[in-house]
């Protein structure tokens, strides 16, 4: 499989599994491809202050996005810049069943968030996915930077779409989906 085809199941997964077995599973995955050294180096990482970042983030975005009648909040994180991110209040929106995300580009308001620089470092050691190596291991850092954002959503109601990819993703993740 490749990167793309792993992250089309990492969707899926986000829907039908636990953090927990998401986390197992990509773990598995790095440790399988990158070893456990590099598994382990990136499960090590202490995600509770980058949730906490996230959920202030979501909050302010969503209150943005309410006062002005958007139609989704995206978040997007740099691999390549320490994973640095914004919220972008998004005027339009698709279902992941259209398969366009265009309407990410077409945001009317941004809100800065996090960085998180260890992952960033993990993340240039290898690069994207050339090796297996370098596959197993981004594949883990994108899964649990996911999951952070799917638990810093934890319990916020949302009526519009919560969405997350890294820059140049395609196609973006949906955490919460339209109309609760």
């Amino acid at each position: 499989m490749d990167i793309y085809d792993y992250l089309t199941e990492m969707q899926a997964n986000l829907f039908q599994m636990s953090y927990v077995e998401i986390n197992n599973r990509y773990y598995n995955i790095c440790k399988e491809l990158a070893g456990v050294s590099q598994a382990n180096a990136i499960n090590n990482i202490n995600m509770d202050n980058y949730v906490r970042e996230l959920r202030s983030g979501i909050i302010k975005s969503l209150a943005l996005g309410e006062r002005s009648r958007s139609k989704a909040v995206y978040f997007e994180y740099d691999l390549d810049n320490d994973w640095s991110s914004n919220f972008y209040i998004c005027d339009d929106y698709n279902t992941l069943e259209l398969e366009e995300d265009e309407w990410a580009c077409d945001w009317t308001k941004t809100i800065e968030g996090p960085e998180l620089e260890e992952f960033g470092v993990l993340y240039l050691k290898n690069g994207f996915d050339t090796t297996k190596s370098a596959l197993g291991s981004t594949l883990y850092l994108v899964a649990r930077t996911v999951v952070s954002f799917k638990k810093a959503c934890g319990g916020i109601e949302s009526f519009v779409p919560i969405c997350i990819a890294f820059h140049d993703q395609d196609p973006i993740m949906r955490i919460k989906r339209e109309s609760m």
